[in-house]
């Protein structure tokens, strides 16, 4: 198995990689990890391999990493790669991001002519986009196992790869870790803890990369919203000033909160009323999954991956135009006023979707396309 950073205790990808390492061991493989970046050399028994590949400037570690990532492992005695990276010449490749390229397109969205100009000329960008381009034409590719219905058409449709060389594999989310979420005692105490009103409609904003993720136009809808709602925000962005300075200029200031990076996630669930994640390019969206683990009616739109997972009553509210907030604040005032009778069906559709499912589905594509 194959990343550029392995880091069990990260988040995204990393954290992916390490259940769908867990869950190849579990049933019987032999499991070996290579990465260009790693802090130890073995996990829960398994090899963990640092490639000699230079981790800076970053478009060199791409090149290294892709280049030299399933020879290694070839060489080493692996009978079968499976990459979490872009890598040339894998056996399978897990695709959690979507395709570089149409990132590069779809950042034309909330970047700046000079910004978007300056990722053309890139080599980083550049690097990923060959790199990648290698990965899925190599003859060697038995499957790709996209994260969505969304990411999968495109790679069809991008890399011309046929139907069958296509599955689709949705993550798993943690039910443990947001069973509580529902308790009326927990969120009177969280509330209490921020000092949030009873009364007051709350939705909760979870991510890094706010631009991608729609949270200007998010702010922008607030104003517009009938229901008033508080918007807590959890996360980091390098622009975070801009964002500030953004519920300034529409004097909407009080409500919205900006907490940081937190590790509490559920708690905060528990607090709210409605999860946003408005993206403007998302390949899936956890947090869709863990929102609706928690019982609670999610905002996403058409360009978010983890909207094919809604359960029918909440596709009503999915946003066609993302970067509408006159739309994202219909359809949030919508689904506040839903959101009671939303619960119990987010958490029954969710409920589909665990590790122990992602995993038996995962060893099936795999022993059946290696057979």
């Amino acid at each position: 198995m194959l990343v550029r950073r392995f880091d069990p205790s990260g988040g995204g990808t990393e954290r992916d990689f390490a259940a769908a390492a867990q869950c190849l061991s579990r049933a019987g493989h032999e499991v070996r990890i290579h990465a260009a970046r790693a802090a130890s050399t073995s996990w829960h028994g398994m090899r963990v391999r640092k490639l000699p590949v230079p981790v800076f400037p970053r478009s060199l570690e791409v090149i290294g990493f892709g280049l030299l990532a399933g020879r290694v492992a070839r060489r080493e005695g692996a009978e079968l790669t499976i990459s979490f990276g872009r890598t040339t010449d894998c056996d399978f490749i897990r695709c959690e991001g979507g395709a570089h390229a149409a990132y590069l397109e779809a950042a034309r969205q909330w970047e700046s002519g000079a910004a978007s100009a300056a990722r053309a000329l890139s080599p980083y960008h550049a690097a990923q986009c060959r790199i990648e381009e290698l990965g899925l034409r190599s003859g060697r590719l038995k499957l790709v196992l996209a994260i969505s219905n969304l990411v999968g058409d495109d790679l069809k449709r991008r890399f011309n790869l046929p139907a069958g060389k296509v599955q689709t594999l949705y993550n798993g989310v943690d039910h443990r870790r947001f069973q509580h979420a529902s308790d009326p005692q927990r969120r009177a105490a969280i509330r209490g803890a921020l000092a949030i009103d009873s009364s007051t409609p709350v939705v909760l904003f979870v991510g890094h990369g706010f631009r991608r993720k729609g949270l200007g136009q998010l702010i922008e809808a607030l104003p517009l919203c009938g229901a008033n709602p508080l918007l807590l925000v959890a996360g980091e962005d390098h622009a975070m000033e801009f964002f500030r300075r953004a519920a300034r200029r529409l004097r909407i200031e009080p409500r919205v909160r900006f907490l940081g990076r937190r590790g509490d996630i559920p708690d905060l669930m528990a607090a709210a009323d409605a999860v946003a994640l408005p993206s403007l390019f998302e390949a899936f969206g956890n947090v869709v999954l863990e929102g609706m683990a928690a019982g609670r009616a999610v905002l996403t739109t058409a360009r978010c991956g983890a909207a094919e997972v809604l359960p029918p009553p909440m596709r009503r509210f999915v946003v066609r135009n993302a970067m509408d907030p006159a739309e994202l604040a219909r359809q949030l005032d919508a689904l506040l006023e839903a959101g009671p009778e939303l619960g119990a069906i987010a958490r029954a559709a969710a409920a589909q979707f665990t590790w122990q499912r992602f995993g038996e589905r995962l060893v099936e594509l795999v022993e059946r396309a290696a057979r």
